[in-house]
């Protein structure tokens, strides 16, 4: 047998090659082999066997490695098929519903409402079990899961559906069409088809969707829904804790899939407009919008806002016959409001914003776009200057920095002893807090109010108030309040008035308002602090979005705020019960000592003052034809007229603030620190109460030292350059000062200022100032002495035991206080005059130590005493001499604080005015501790008038009128009673705990602290 052999090479695409005794073949493998061919017997076939198979030597090729070396990521082949379909010229069609679908939306705004009240009732299967088809006979109870879905079941079937499926997984039904459903906390894709059954007939596709649960995006052929589970989760997220739209997509994203292996779909913009408008129909239908046979449509301003349960609101909460009770009792219905405005809710302006406005302007509690920017436009800017503040927020309304915002803050107006946002009670601040804003805001949140009492608290107050009248009649007539029937009232709000003069602190001041008990006026600060998160979420925000949000935002707040009362109210009555009894008390014991005759004549004084702010003041010293006026308040004026007349003539240039407001705001901000210190003094720890004060005191110098910096770069630049040097010898590793600690580099405080000529006329001018300060601490200091030796010598002769003693501790603290006050500003203006002019200059103004400041006389004996406090005023001659014995006896041992300046002469004038100021102030705050005490009551009584007026309210929108399907009026029905239900509960809850008595209340205040506090370090120690 013959045979052949051929060896065959395999290459991958290559062709086959044949020699004449050693054939190749290619083909493609990783092998090397020998090919045998053998012929048979007979010749007819040949047999072929592989022999010496080997691997290839050779190199690979790139597409030879795996399988994915001939895959070509993102081919660049479709470049020029992109370029050919753009070289076509062909613009993308436009649609309405993708491109603007609030714009689509906004006309079926009642039939989304109307869908939402709808699934409040049962529905198109009221008639039978969806389960078991059972028909429902009267009576029967008829039960819905939301997690199974929203058809009806009979209480059997609900058993027994729930018993093997306590966790609910949707299942997922074959359709022909695909949705993006967001239910928290997942994004699905989901098939779906809609239903065709008979009841289907009834409801469009957008209707099927809605009474399933599931929001839709658009109107029009919508692609995207979201639960309203996941709306509801998402609102509450937003309004307790700030999450915006982003960050609660992006956690479904991350939810759906950690990994990011699947492509989950970007429905952030979707989402954003669904929870807009699912939060904005909730306040519709929460307001009773739905109810109205007019359509929403008809919806007043202001109607959708949250009312303040306790406030005074007329036809609501306020009895019969309010208007009649006896004048005494009229502040019982007094509106308290504050005002201020808040700079970091600021928005910016955006190239690529478009024009989206809110949904309902002017329905809540921003204004009405269109006639806040019409007043706007018409409105002339004032030109009204501080004689008060050097640094307060009117000082800088015009000047605060606006480029590139479309707003530079929010003005509101609130409530001031509850802290609820009034409806229309804000609107934005185009240039910093101007009248022509701020008049407007309060005026459209105090329209339609009749009452007999309205007060205003506002930090500017003492010049907002000069020209509001005429600034008012300039208003649309629908704004205007009728002055004839409305007494308006002023304060500055307890913190912000010690930034002002001494005079207008007392003449604003809301101790010695009648009628506002002790409401403090704070209350715009406190809510703010609220709002500061959302500040940020908003700042970038389309002008709509951003003010639905904050109206969102607002109702939520007013509604906890309201649900609050149950517990604040309570226990502001404990508190004010207290202090009422302790200051009552103590005032009793010093007016015991006051002649009759005396007593009188100032009550007449108090109450002329009340009548007309115009008469002398009884709360401060007489400054009239026979007092010294304030030497410090005079040499101010004396510098500004001085600066004015040099600008005149050419010689000075004024930036913004003058030079003498420039030190003034220094002396004002050292005095701010001396009330830190002394809130601080001989206390390692603080109450919750001295806590906050403190912060707010703290947080008031640091605003005020920012606009006192920015001056003093202009007025003393060398002391900025201190400033940084000793910011960079700081050591790093320390925290920054506290308020009290900053070092402010006045003239007076910086080194060898006597030899330098670039402090040359500031130093000469803060010398001025520092005299009129020294001047004026020595009066109050004697006319301080004078009371507490007053008191003193009572206490004494009049006193037994620790009960009585306590009682007039209480004055005798705050005199103290005042004293230790009066002795450091004396001392460190003294310092300061030294620095400033040499120890020369200071010849008349000694060192004042701690045995200086005592009184001017050692005790008399009993009798002479009894005389001296019971005859003080009095026109008899014998009442007189006993006064003139006590004063003038031992007046070897006074102190040279008494003659100081010319001294009082031994004038008794000044003994009687020391004396009348503190009785007439302590008897302010006993009246307003009485008054908070009545208005707390009648605030609990107002709350439960309301909620019984609001149920009845409720309960008339049972009966529908207007023309709807039968199961939107079914849904229209039960939520009417539900909310009728919940009042009535809360009012029951309420009266209950109110119903205590005090001494229960406190127990169950106590238990409910400590509570509280058991669960904070149960916390701490698991973190």
């Amino acid at each position: 047998m013959s045979f052949l052999t051929h060896s065959q090479a395999r290459a991958a695409n290559r062709p086959q090659r044949v020699n004449s005794y050693v054939d190749y073949e290619v083909k493609a493998g990783d092998t090397t082999e020998d090919m045998d061919f053998f012929s048979s017997q007979d010749g007819r076939r040949g047999v072929r066997k592989s022999v010496n198979v080997s691997p290839r030597k050779r190199k690979l090729l790139p597409s030879e490695l795996d399988d994915l070396a001939n895959w070509t990521p993102m081919p660049d082949n479709d470049a020029a098929a992109g370029e050919e379909t753009a070289e076509t010229g062909e613009k993308r069609r436009r649609y309405e519903s993708s491109d603007d679908p609030m714009k689509s939306w906004r006309p079926m705004l009642q039939f989304f409402l109307d869908e939402l009240l709808r699934r409040e009732g049962l529905g198109d299967q009221a008639e039978s079990c969806s389960c078991c088809q059972k028909t429902f006979t009267a009576g029967c109870r008829r039960f819905r899961c939301r997690q199974c879905g929203i058809f009806i079941q009979c209480k059997e079937c609900l058993l027994e559906r729930h018993q093997l499926t306590p966790l609910h997984t949707p299942q997922v039904t074959p359709s022909v069409r695909t949705m993006i459903v967001l239910d928290f906390p997942h994004i699905h894709d989901i098939n779906y088809r809609y239903c065709a059954c008979d009841l289907s007939d009834r409801a469009n596709n957008l209707e099927q969707l809605l009474r399933n649960d599931w929001y839709p995006a658009t109107t029009v052929d919508p692609a995207t829904c979201a639960t309203f589970a996941t709306l509801e989760i998402f609102r509450l997220t937003t309004v307790v804790g700030g999450l915006n739209v982003h960050d609660f997509v992006r956690t479904m994203e991350k939810s759906t899939d950690p990994w990011g292996v699947e492509t989950v779909p970007d429905r952030y913009k979707a989402f954003g407009r669904m929870s807009r408008q699912f939060a904005f129909l909730g306040r519709l239908k929460r307001a009773g919008r739905a109810h109205d046979a007019q359509g929403v449509g008809a919806t007043a301003r202001g109607e959708c806002a949250v009312l303040c349960w306790a406030c005074p609101q007329e036809g609501m909460n306020l009895p019969d016959g309010w208007r009649d009770v006896e004048p005494q009792f009229q502040f019982l219905f007094m509106l308290i409001l504050a005002i201020d405005a808040n700079f970091r809710m600021r928005n910016r302006l955006r190239a690529n914003a478009h024009d989206d406005p809110p949904l309902a302007s002017g329905w809540g509690y921003m204004q009405e776009e269109k006639g806040y920017k019409a007043h706007l436009r018409n409105a002339v800017p004032e030109k009204d200057i501080s004689t008060c503040v050097a640094f307060a927020a009117l000082s800088q309304k015009d000047t605060r920095l606006t480029t590139g915002l479309r707003s530079s803050g929010v003005g509101a107006v609130v409530c001031a002893r509850h802290e609820l946002k009034r409806p229309q009670g804000m609107g934005d601040l185009q240039k910093g807090e101007r009248y022509m804003n701020m008049d407007y805001i309060v005026l459209a949140a105090v329209w339609g109010v009749t009452l007999l009492y309205l007060a205003f608290c506002y930090d500017i107050v003492c010049q907002w108030k000069i020209r509001f009248k005429q600034r008012m009649a300039a208003m649309p007539a629908h704004m205007q309040l009728d002055l004839d029937k409305t007494t308006v009232v002023f304060g500055l709000p307890v913190w912000h008035a010690m930034a002002h003069e001494r005079k207008c602190q007392v003449q604003n001041s809301l101790t010695y308002q009648e009628g506002v008990g002790r409401t403090d006026g704070e209350g715009t600060e406190r809510v703010w602090s609220d709002f500061n998160e959302l500040a940020t979420a908003t700042k970038e925000m389309n002008f709509g979005a951003r003010e639905d949000a904050i109206e969102d935002k607002v109702d939520f707040h007013n509604t906890e705020k309201n649900l609050k009362q149950g517990s604040t109210l309570p226990r502001k009555l404990i508190i004010a019960i207290e202090e009422r009894d302790r200051q009552v008390a103590s005032f009793e014991e010093v007016d015991r000592t006051l002649n009759p005759e005396l007593r009188q004549e100032w009550q007449a004084m108090i109450d002329d003052w009340n009548a007309d702010r115009a008469k002398p003041n009884p709360y401060e010293l007489d400054e009239g034809k026979n007092r010294k006026p304030s030497l410090e308040s005079s040499i101010r004026l004396e510098l500004a007229k001085e600066e004015l007349d040099e600008a005149a003539n050419g010689k000075a240039t004024l930036h913004g603030s003058s030079l003498t407001s420039f030190l003034v705001m220094g002396l004002q901000l050292e005095n701010s620190q001396d009330k830190i210190r002394n809130e601080l003094k001989g206390r390692s720890v603080l109450a919750g109460e001295q806590s906050q004060r403190v912060a707010e005191l703290r947080r008031g110098f640091f605003v005020k030292l920012r606009k006192f910096r920015a001056l003093q770069a202009v007025y003393a630049p060398t002391a900025i350059e201190e400033v940084k040097e000793e910011d960079e010898n700081r050591d790093a590793d320390l925290p920054p000062h506290e308020a009290e600690a900053v070092k402010l580099f006045l003239p007076s405080g910086m080194q060898g200022v006597t030899h330098r000529a670039d402090l040359e006329g500031l130093a000469e001018k803060e010398a001025r100032l520092r005299e009129g300060q020294l001047h004026d601490n020595i009066r109050r200091l004697r006319s301080r002495l004078h009371a507490k030796r007053h008191l003193l010598q009572y206490r004494n002769d009049h006193l037994v035991g620790q009960r009585g003693g306590t009682r007039a501790a209480v004055l005798m603290e705050q005199i103290t206080e005042n004293i230790q006050l009066a002795v450091g500003r004396y001392r460190r203006a003294r310092k300061a005059l030294l620095a400033l002019r040499g120890e020369a200059a200071c010849e008349a103004w000694k060192p004042l130590e701690d045995a200086d400041i005592r009184l001017d006389q050692e005790r008399e004996a009993d009798a002479l005493a009894r005389e001296r406090l019971g005859g003080v005023g009095s026109s008899s001659r014998k009442s007189t001499r006993g006064i003139m014995t006590a004063i003038s006896s031992k007046q070897k041992k006074m102190s040279w604080i008494w003659t100081q300046g010319g001294g009082p002469d031994a004038d008794e004038q000044e003994l009687v005015d020391a004396v009348r100021v503190e009785w007439a102030a302590a008897k302010a705050r006993k009246e307003r501790w009485t008054e908070e005490v009545e208005l707390l009551r009648e605030e609990m009584r107002r709350v439960l008038r309301f909620l019984k007026w609001r149920a009845l309210w409720w309960e008339d929108r049972r009966t529908v009128t207007q023309a709807v399907m039968p199961e939107v009026k079914d849904g229209l029905q039960a939520f009417a009673a539900q909310q009728a239900a919940i009042l009535r509960q809360i009012a029951r809850k309420f009266k209950s705990s109110w119903g205590a008595s005090i001494s229960i209340a406190v127990r169950t205040a106590l238990a409910e602290d400590l509570e509280r506090l058991a669960g904070d370090t149960a916390l701490f120690a698991t973190m």
